[in-house]
């Protein structure tokens, strides 16, 4: 992730808070490469993950210590990777992307014990992932570091 100059607080709060143009949008696009159908298949493979842990949650009852989270996550992770390669879509099983989701899920779905949580994730990885949906540059960086950590994981066999 590069390093980039302190905003000021009138920068930041733009930054944050105020969606760009459809227009700034596309050339977003073009200029970092974001192809839309691998845009879609990532959304569709963190959705999968995300429904995959979802259905599996025994609670935090029985998923308490964070081994058990661990556990938990592993088992969705390599599921959701098999799922995927049933499809000849091959995704490396471990790495960056891991780790990403992991610290991701392991904040938002397991540290917090709200029920809306469910709904505030879906709504956050909707937004993010949808290119039509207007977006701040924060939510812009924010999809750009998911799809190239994605990208990155992403194994294409050039013999097909």
């Amino acid at each position: 992730m590069e390093r980039r100059k302190p905003l000021s607080p009138n920068e930041f709060i733009k930054y944050v808070v105020r969606p760009i143009n459809p227009k700034e949008m596309d050339l977003w696009v073009k200029s970092n490469n974001i192809n839309v159908e691998k845009t879609q298949l990532f959304f569709d493979y963190i959705c999968s993950l995300y429904s995959i842990m979802s259905d599996t949650y025994l609670g935090a009852d029985t998923i308490v210590t964070e081994e058990d989270k661990l556990g938990h996550f592993d088992w969705c992770w390599n599921k959701n990777v098999d799922n995927f390669k049933k499809e000849n879509i091959l995704f490396e099983n471990e790495g960056e992307h891991k780790n990403y989701f992991w610290t991701f899920f392991e904040e938002s779905f397991y540290g917090d014990k709200e029920d809306k949580n469910v709904e505030k994730i879906d709504f956050y990885l909707t937004r993010l992932f949808k290119l039509h949906i207007q977006k701040t540059k924060s939510e812009l960086d924010m999809l750009k570091d998911i799809y190239f950590v994605l990208d990155n994981s992403l194994i294409i066999d050039n013999n097909e």
